[in-house]
């Protein structure tokens, strides 16, 4: 027994040991040989942001920045660690690191061209929730990452409307206009499961006003239209069917609201 516990305890000691041996190699294999001027160890560090090795990149970024300060190359190191921290998922880091660039560099071509503002959307865009299998989807969990990344994307594509990243802005807006939309859904759906016609009728509302970009006007105005007519509003469920028909008339929720129309001119005659 005593020689059991014995040979248990070599064990783990050989096991701490060889644990131990591979944290301080792998410490000394993100450590960079560094060169000796600015320029070489700049493009170093961005070899290594193109191999997706973010802090081996940042350690030749900011290695340039503290020994060499007064160069161009530390300028443009100062935008590299952003871009590591934006690699590494620290994207709170590169959103900071993102906005000190542009404030202290107005002249940089990569704040010119929209570079630098284009990443802070993105680092915010990417810190929206994913709709993982097994959780809730992204559209019943709170939408405040959707509303600061669109807020971001949208301030960027207003004053950058001709930069290269534009396109890409706009995409990205585009999806957080669906993930609003989506959960604004959600919740006025809720709301009619649960009886609560008003409440549903006034998300309904709020997204055909504040996100007409959304292209889900028909499907939201059908629904609408049948709140209205489960609570007894003939003429507001007519007249959101109407507008339906002549607004959307080759979508096949058109066809749908034409029926509806003709079941409440029957059911209602000249009562509306």
């Amino acid at each position: 027994m005593q020689a059991r516990t014995i040979i248990a305890a070599v064990a783990v000691a050989l096991l701490s040991f060889a644990c131990a041996g591979e944290s301080a190699s792998n410490f000394f294999r993100t450590t960079p040989n560094f060169y000796p001027t600015a320029q070489q160890n700049y493009e170093y560090g961005l070899r290594e942001l193109k191999r997706s090795n973010w802090l081996t990149a940042e350690q030749y970024f900011k290695h340039v920045r503290t020994t060499f300060g007064f160069s161009r190359w530390a300028t443009l190191s100062e935008l590299g660690i952003a871009d590591a921290e934006f690699g590494r998922d620290r994207q709170t880091e590169a959103i900071d690191a993102y906005k000190s660039f542009i404030k202290a560099h107005p002249g940089n071509e990569r704040v010119q061209d929209g570079y630098a503002a284009f990443r802070i959307g993105l680092a915010y865009y990417k810190q929206i929730p994913s709709d993982f299998f097994v959780m809730p989807p992204s559209h019943e969990k709170d939408q405040g990452p959707v509303i600061d990344a669109m807020r971001e994307l949208s301030a960027f594509a207003d004053q950058y409307g001709d930069s290269p990243y534009a396109a890409e802005a706009r995409k990205l807006i585009g999806l957080c206009v669906k993930k609003l939309t989506d959960h604004e859904l959600y919740v006025a759906t809720f709301y009619l499961d649960n009886n609560h016609p008003y409440s549903a009728i006034g998300r309904l509302e709020g997204v055909i006003k504040d996100f007409p970009a959304s292209q889900r006007e028909p499907e939201i105005m059908l629904l609408l239209g049948k709140t209205y007519l489960k609570m007894e509003k003939p003429a507001e469920a007519r007249a959101t069917f109407s507008k339906l028909a002549a607004q959307h008339p080759e979508d096949f929720r058109a066809d749908k609201a034409r029926l509806y129309i003709q079941f409440i001119d029957k059911r209602y005659g000249g009562k509306i």
